[in-house]
């Protein structure tokens, strides 16, 4: 019996540190619509948008200047959330491991209970050389409880919302990336 792949995008499974913040629908639909507003303004080529470009391997940028920018981001996100007097919102962010990624969607294990068909914002690296950070917003389709270690963790399934091509494609090809440095590993220990 032959058996029938129903996912339309090839899945990796390797884990990867997220940060995501809870949002109402409406919330998002609001958060779309400022964004719309704003990034138009960030196009610089006809058809090309600055956020889509990549620092690649032949790139002049260095590794360590990479680190160092990521470091920075991090660092940021971990000032602003001190500073923030607003519990609600200090409340609702949280941090996370990926297990695996598609061009669809991806599977997360939290610490939390989050609810069906609730938004979530992620914010992801799937690697640092070439440097692939993600921003993209989701809606949760499944929850699973798990117990581990003693503790409850909440793994979610998280359907990608308008999710434009070109993150798709850099999903895609870090999934390729990742999965042809474990057949090279795989290779060499033989």
């Amino acid at each position: 019996m032959q058996s029938e792949e129903r996912r339309s995008f090839v899945r990796g499974n390797f884990s990867f540190n997220i940060k995501f913040k809870i949002m109402t629908k409406d919330e998002y639909e609001d958060l779309k619509k400022t964004n719309e507003a704003i990034f138009p303004a960030f196009k610089q080529e006809p058809g090309v948008d600055v956020r889509d470009r990549e620092i690649t391997a032949g790139h002049p940028a260095s590794a360590s200047l990479i680190n160092h920018l990521v470091q920075i981001d991090e660092k940021l996100d971990l000032i602003l959330d001190l500073l923030s007097n607003d519990k609600t919102v200090k409340g609702v962010c949280g941090q996370g491991v990926g297990l695996n990624i598609s061009g669809s969607g991806m599977s997360i294990m939290v610490n939390r209970s989050v609810e069906y068909g609730q938004v979530i914002h992620t914010k992801f690296y799937l690697s640092k050389f070439p440097l692939v950070y993600m921003d993209i917003f989701g809606e949760v389709v499944h929850v699973a409880q798990v117990d581990k270690d003693g503790r409850t963790h909440y793994q979610l399934g998280i359907r990608f919302l308008d999710l434009g091509i070109n993150d798709r494609e850099r999903i895609i090809s870090s999934v390729f990336q990742r999965q042809r440095g474990d057949i090279r590993k795989i290779k060499s220990e033989q």
